[in-house]
């Protein structure tokens, strides 16, 4: 099961120096690090990151409540030109929005998309403005409607033939479902950690996980992680308890993250110019109801035989991912029958690839994906 885990990344225009200097003003700092004469008043964090973040006056930021599946939903739509394609990211998770840390990565891909986040049904803001409501009983198919009526509404609103969909290991469920039912919508599919077969997922990453333990001399991980076995259940279920402990060694191991230890973002987010403390504080609580109600769905995904797209199909994997691990996309890339397809493996990256090497892949989505929004008119 995908768990929430970003890894910052400060572009050109960083925001990250830009806090800095928040930060400076703040304490009654001037630049050098010498104390000021006069304290300068309080800086809001969140509005110097914003500022830092402006679109020129021909772009698109609209941070908006739309009526998807009859509940008002959250979303995102930043970009430097409208005239340039729309990209729409379906978050993982369950219940994981990257809306609140897309500022640390995001901007560079806006000079080439206009980049949709979206918060689902049940996460983060959408999960705050509803109290904690979902309308209807989470489940993949009321999902997968929620995401294809969004697309609709991204179409007609701004006048899009076709949008590119990216899905990220629990959103990669609902891209492929999406792909495979509405490929008249879509220029492309691209899949981030990209879910196979959940069953596999575990066995394999579980594996992986041990192995990086037992490598590592590890003897608190080995030996939490061998007191689960067998995992999966020999009737192919999963605990809760099992999860917690196989995703806790998992993210200590570099295994969400690549060469970090931990998977908690919390102090990213509370900086997000898209963000309150009360919508901080639905994310953890949204994303704990969404896991609940549709891991078990979740664990019986099986994408083994579904392997022709009448849409380009594109895939990235981090090399050291053993959440959704690469050597099981890999192999069901090699039957992938598509009008275009690539695999990239991307080393040095885990789980989250978009904003672990958020240039190098910005790089391959602007030679070999965006160039389909031009030729398929």
């Amino acid at each position: 099961m995908p768990l929430s885990g970003r890894f910052v990344f400060a572009p050109r225009h960083s925001p990250a120096a830009a806090l800095c200097f928040a930060v400076a003003f703040s304490l009654g700092l001037d630049v050098t690090g010498a104390r000021a004469t006069a304290p300068e008043p309080p800086v809001n964090a969140r509005a110097v990151i914003a500022a830092d973040q402006a679109l020129p006056p021909e772009g698109v930021d609209e941070l908006k409540q739309v009526e998807i599946g009859g509940i008002k939903q959250w979303i995102h739509l930043r970009g430097a030109n409208r005239n340039n394609p729309i990209l729409l990211f379906v978050h993982g998770g369950p219940g994981a929005p990257m809306m609140p840390i897309s500022w640390t990565y995001q901007r560079p891909w806006e000079d080439f998309f206009t980049v949709v986040q979206w918060d689902q049904r049940g996460a983060g803001k959408t999960y705050a403005s509803a109290n904690g409501k979902t309308g209807k009983t989470l489940g993949i198919d009321l999902m997968q409607a929620d995401t294809e009526e969004l697309i609709d509404y991204l179409r007609k609103t701004y006048g899009k033939d076709k949008i590119f969909l990216m899905g990220h290991s629990w959103g990669s469920i609902l891209g492929m479902k999406v792909a495979q039912h509405r490929p008249d919508m879509l220029y492309a599919y691209i899949g981030v950690g990209q879910v196979i077969n959940a069953q596999r997922n575990e066995v394999v990453g579980y594996a992986e996980t041990l192995a990086k333990a037992e490598a590592s001399g590890n003897k608190p991980a080995v030996a939490e992680l061998k007191a689960i076995a067998p995992y999966p259940n020999t009737d192919g279920s999963i605990t809760f308890a099992k999860i917690s402990i196989e995703r806790k060694w998992n993210a200590i191991l570099g295994g969400i993250r690549y060469g970090r230890d931990k998977d908690d973002d919390i102090g990213v987010e509370m900086l997000s110019p898209d963000y309150s403390d009360a919508d901080v504080t639905a994310y953890t609580n949204g994303e704990r109801a969404s896991e609940m109600a549709l891991v078990p769905a979740f664990l019986q995904v099986d994408f083994d035989k579904l392997t022709t797209f009448k849409v380009p199909v594109f895939f990235f994997a981090g090399a050291e991912d053993r959440t959704t691990p690469s050597s099981i996309v890999a192999d069901y890339f090699q039957h992938v029958d598509a009008p275009q397809k690539k695999f990239f493996l991307v080393e040095h990256a885990s789980h989250y690839v978009v904003d672990e090497a958020p240039g190098e892949m910005l790089v391959d989505l602007v030679q070999y994906v965006r160039p389909l929004a031009e030729t398929s008119h």
